[in-house]
């Protein structure tokens, strides 16, 4: 009778193997972060941040940028660039590519969406990308569309869809988000 071949790890005790494959996990996820995140001084990566890489695309942040915790961003598609001063909030999904400036914050819950489809063919984003300017709120739950430019100054709005580009100095909200900047008195 012919003896079965073993799996690799078989001789190891289940603790043994939990430990090889933590340890595994951690330095992957540790050599990712060292090779496609550049950081800025001072900029902190909160716990639970997940890169996905497919190519070589980096992630940039400027100096004093802060991802709270739970962030998941991928650059299968393109570079992030973020600027100095901007703030993430708990659990944001960010795909690229994508340009954010300076001063930029973010409530939680806040899905930036990438240029993927699930029909092959179907990419026609060529040199196209989602731009974000300066000085700009994303409340909570908000999502953005692809290819979508928001101009500096602008708030959108809670639980709103932007499918469409926001001028400058523009108050947002709604599903899919109008421009309520006349409505709204600031001050």
């Amino acid at each position: 009778m012919k003896q079965q071949p073993r799996a690799r790890m078989d001789f190891l005790p289940t603790w043994a193997r939990s430990l090889f494959k933590r340890a595994y996990l951690f330095i992957s996820y540790e050599y990712c972060r060292q090779k496609y995140v550049k950081l800025g001084r001072s900029a902190y990566l909160g716990s639970g941040f997940r890169l996905t890489v497919r190519n070589a695309h980096c992630v940039y942040l400027g100096e004093r940028t802060n991802l709270e915790m739970g962030n998941i961003w991928d650059t299968t598609c393109g570079e992030i660039k973020v600027g100095n001063d901007c703030w993430f909030g708990v659990h944001n999904i960010v795909m690229g590519p994508i340009i954010i400036g300076n001063n930029v914050g973010m409530g939680p819950h806040v899905t930036i969406v990438g240029p993927h489809h699930a029909v092959r063919g179907f990419e026609n984003n060529a040199g196209r990308m989602t731009v974000i300017g300066n000085n700009v709120w994303i409340s909570a739950n908000a999502t953005i569309m692809f290819g979508v430019k928001i101009g500096d100054n602008a708030i959108v709005g809670p639980a709103s869809l932007v499918a469409h580009d926001v001028p400058p100095n523009a108050y947002v909200m709604g599903n899919p988000a109008r421009d309520l900047t006349k409505l709204a008195k600031f001050g």
